[in-house]
């Protein structure tokens, strides 16, 4: 009966942010979970703005979440925040600190544009900006990024600007490029929050080993 109940729940079950507040832990996911075993955390809940399950929760994370201040053990957004207008960034991140427990963390990874990889499939222009990224959805149509693409493209100087500009005060920085260009790799706790494109995941950035995603921890203190 058990098994057949938990079928059930996988085909036909939309999971609600009312759920949650039966649950003793709640790691919140910004973006579709992949179905990859290390993605099967305790209390995950993915937030989608297109998808509905037994897991995720349809929400658009540019909202406010229905749920209490300090009620939420981690968070994590990997590859989704390059696709928000970066001026929006700054409430997007003060929503998830309202939300946090004291103590808890908030796990961001987005591509880094000091990654040889990303820079040499970019579109550029004039001035060499990268305008365009091909490999990132979307497309550029009348000099503006449009269809669900990369409508900015990350750097250590803009992260650590943006995170500034936000409630969060304590925060640690383990993959990144510095402003002079020099790939930085602190060793990161997976347990935390697994991320695919990173030297330790990702083939195309392990000789030479570097960075490729941006990684941060961000604590709500």
């Amino acid at each position: 009966m058990g098994r057949l109940k938990g079928l059930y729940e996988k085909l036909f079950k939309k999971l609600t942010f009312e759920d949650l507040k039966d649950w003793d832990r709640i790691f919140l996911y910004a973006g579709d979970i992949l179905h990859k075993k290390e993605y099967d955390i305790e209390g995950i809940a993915g937030l989608s703005i297109r998808r509905a399950d037994y897991r995720t929760i349809r929400h658009d994370i540019c909202r406010k979440y229905p749920l209490p201040d300090n009620s939420v053990d981690a968070y994590q957004a990997e590859d989704v925040f390059e696709h928000i207008d970066y001026d929006k960034l700054p409430g997007v991140i003060n929503e998830i600190y309202r939300v946090l427990k004291p103590g808890a963390y908030f796990r961001l990874s987005v591509p880094d544009y000091g990654c040889d990889i990303l820079q040499n499939r970019s579109t550029k222009d004039a001035s060499g900006e990268i305008v365009f990224d091909r490999d990132g959805g979307g497309s550029y149509e009348n000099g503006q990024v449009v269809n669900g693409g990369h409508v900015w493209f990350p750097t250590y100087g803009q992260v650590r600007d943006l995170i500034q500009k936000t409630d969060f005060k304590r925060y640690e920085f383990y993959h990144y490029y510095d402003e002079n260009g020099n790939s930085v790799t602190k060793k990161i706790d997976y347990a935390k929050g697994y991320i695919q494109r990173t030297p330790d995941h990702d083939k195309r950035v392990q000789n030479p080993y570097r960075a490729m995603s941006l990684v941060v921890d961000l604590y709500k203190d």
